[in-house]
């Protein structure tokens, strides 16, 4: 694996915390083989992998950014807002009493999907063991997607969701929501910069924009893996235009799918880096 000869910091990427493929060590251990200097552990909903990340970090001559990526939303919309936060405090009360209430409703859905997909005929009984001996793991739909396509139940991770897990298929189960605004806020309570994740993916973009703008975002993930040229230019333009600052990630899972070779290939050159910490320093945000 080769990452982009220009990218120091990927500052979007999933461990076992969440719904990647690699332990938190394991993730640092690989960027630190492709050369990355810096590093963002981002798990959706959890900050469970950031002590062994930096620990690991520290070990190899990695800089880990303790981070998180909220699934935001609101009442009537089924795809999440990703919310990312950089440089937050693990230790935050405020962020740790919004991860307790989003881990109890993503464990209820869960068994509630789990449910309809042995109402299927799928045996999911082995996946289930496997999370009930441990508690503190997020099991998401990308798990149960990966799931169904070891066992033979689909043929490929996309048919999972197609077929069984998307809205208006027999194993959905709507999410509780998180509203952006209060994703920001709790970021900012655990000290870090509130990021608009990935704006690109947003298939409804200016219905979208219209609702959030407003809010007090720190900045967007201008430079992403899915972006195109004219994407990376008109996101760049809406942070120039706010004082915002720009971020960049791969969103690494781990090696499937489009995921395979992800990781270093879109973040933020070693140059780019040392300005998105002048900016957070003038912000009251400190890499510690």
């Amino acid at each position: 694996m080769k990452k982009s000869k220009t990218v120091y910091a990927d500052l979007h990427t999933h461990s076992t915390a969440s719904d990647g493929m690699l332990t938190p060590e394991q993730l640092v251990e690989k960027a630190c083989s492709i050369g990355l200097g810096v590093i963002g552990i981002t798990d959706h909903d959890s900050i469970d992998g950031v002590k062994a990340g930096v620990a690991a970090g520290a070990r190899l001559g990695v800089r880990v950014v303790p981070g998180i990526e909220l699934s935001c939303g609101w009442e009537g919309r089924d795809s999440s807002v990703h919310v990312l936060g950089l440089f937050v405090n693990p230790e935050s009360p405020a962020l740790a009493e919004l991860l307790d209430t989003q881990k109890k409703s993503r464990y209820t859905r869960a068994h509630r999907i789990l449910d309809l997909l042995g109402q299927q005929g799928f045996d999911m009984a082995e996946l289930a063991q496997s999370f009930a001996d441990s508690p503190d793991k997020v099991l998401g739909r990308p798990h149960l997607a990966r799931y169904l396509e070891s066992k033979g139940y689909v043929k490929d991770f996309q048919e999972a969701f197609d077929k069984y897990l998307l809205r208006g298929r027999p194993a959905y189960v709507p999410k509780d929501h998180v509203e952006p605004e209060k994703g920001i806020e709790i970021i900012h309570a655990a000290g870090g910069i509130a990021v608009l994740a990935h704006p690109g993916l947003i298939p409804d973009w200016d219905r979208v924009w219209s609702k959030i703008q407003n809010m007090p975002w720190d900045g967007i993930e201008t430079y992403y893996s899915e972006h195109s040229n004219s994407d990376v230019r008109r996101f760049r333009a809406v942070v120039e235009s706010h004082n915002w600052v720009s971020t960049g990630g791969s969103d690494y899972h781990g090696d499937y799918g489009k995921h395979v070779d992800r990781l270093g290939q879109a973040g933020l050159s070693q140059e780019q880096f040392g300005e998105l910490l002048e900016k957070c320093a003038a912000r009251g945000v400190s890499f510690f």
